[in-house]
């Protein structure tokens, strides 16, 4: 038994010198460590699937590049970010259990989303009451402007209100004295499209009709043949890719297209809109558009990035995604805490002149963004191909 404690003592104390001798100067006791900080969670709700599931997609991967880039250099103070990624599903429920989700098992703060107004109206309140942070890149409804809970909502887009002058601009172009007709989706966004467009064209022009449909119906035919009768000479839509491809295939069928001329929003303006050879056609023959866009060497730097890891050109809301998530990040290490009001805060005071990819944005005092550049629109033919081309920028 001596023997052994005698061996045992000697391991120890050689085990003990190796150690000092290996931290490699001539200290007697080891380096301090200290634990790295703990992960900094992310949320985020996009609509992955639904009827914005052709632009919900690039939007994450957008978010995935900022965060990317930012945990390349050092993180949130030193932090590595964690993102936390749920399905808005394009549907008000389902956005705000997500937002619920990451919240309460996730442990997020911050969420960027949701991306439709029906959600955001959804979850409003619900951020005030449990202090998470929601930053939306394209939830627009003007309904949202005002609303109690704003301390706890901000967004990188512009309002539908905005749009909207960007919209009547192209009819009022056009000549005075034209007759307007609407078609557009019953819900924050289409109605919200409409109100401002209305009053955008207030003396300007005469509204002979306004159809509310329900997205999820996908036949049309009654409401446009009302819209038919009232013989418009421009038609404002707002809807998204699915319900608008039904639209305009129908409207083709009905003879609504030349010399009528549409004007659809940016929810329409997807890669998977153009999939159906009819409705594409008759966009190429009868429809414009709007959509925020962005220039200058901020947007082209994102949009170089972008492409490199992707292989893809950005789309609709990719930079005003990309700019809400970095604005997160600023607004984090800045704050230097999980206090959602405090990040709020610091998220409004880096919004001011902001360089963005999706160009300068500042907010007002509800956090909305105050201006934005859009482009006009058109989809055009090659072969049996039909790809979306700007014909103008409208600054609103």
């Amino acid at each position: 038994m001596f023997k052994k404690a005698v061996i045992l003592l000697l391991t120890l104390v050689m085990a003990v010198t190796f150690a000092a001798c290996g931290s490699g100067n001539n200290n007697t006791t080891g380096p301090t460590t200290s634990a790295p900080p703990a992960d900094v969670n992310l949320g985020v709700v996009m609509d992955q699937t639904g009827a914005l599931s052709g632009i919900g997609g690039s939007l994450v991967k957008s978010i995935q590049l900022a965060v990317e880039q930012a945990n390349a250099t050092g993180g949130i103070n030193g932090a590595n970010i964690k993102l936390w990624i749920e399905d808005g599903k394009t549907d008000p429920a389902a956005g705000f259990e997500a937002i619920k989700k990451l919240a309460q098992i996730n442990g997020c703060k911050v969420i960027i989303g949701p991306m439709i107004s029906g959600a955001a109206m959804s979850s409003g309140q619900w951020a005030l009451d449990n202090k998470v942070l929601l930053i939306s890149p394209s939830a627009t409804s003007p309904d949202i402007a005002q609303q109690a809970w704003r301390q706890f909502f901000i967004r990188t887009a512009t309002t539908d209100d905005v749009q909207g002058k960007a919209m009547a601009k192209i009819i009022t172009d056009a000549g005075t004295n034209k007759k307007v007709a609407f078609m557009v989706q019953n819900n924050q966004y289409g109605v919200g499209i409409a109100n401002a467009v209305t009053a955008a064209l207030a003396g300007k022009a005469t509204i002979v009709s306004t159809i509310k449909y329900d997205p999820v119906k996908l036949d049309y035919l009654s409401e446009l043949q009302q819209i038919k009768a009232a013989a418009p000479d421009f038609i404002v839509h707002a809807g998204y890719e699915d319900d608008a491809i039904i639209v305009f295939k129908q409207a083709a069928q009905l003879g609504l297209g030349k010399p009528i001329q549409w004007i659809t929003s940016e929810g329409v303006k997807a890669a998977k809109t153009l999939t159906d050879a009819q409705a594409a056609a008759f966009m190429a023959q009868s429809v414009v558009g709007t959509n925020p866009v962005s220039q200058g060497t901020q947007f082209d730097t994102f949009k170089a990035a972008y492409k490199a890891k992707f292989n893809e050109e950005p789309g609709t809301y990719n930079d005003t995604v990309y700019d809400a998530t970095r604005l997160a990040i600023a607004a984090m290490k800045t704050a230097g805490t999980t206090d959602s009001a405090k990040i709020a805060a610091a998220v409004l005071a880096a919004g001011q002149n902001y360089a963005g990819a999706s160009g300068p944005i500042t907010f007002n005092q509800y956090g909305d963004r105050t201006s934005a550049t859009f482009e006009e629109w058109g989809v055009v033919q090659s072969g049996s191909t039909y790809t979306y081309t700007q014909i103008k920028l409208i600054t609103s």
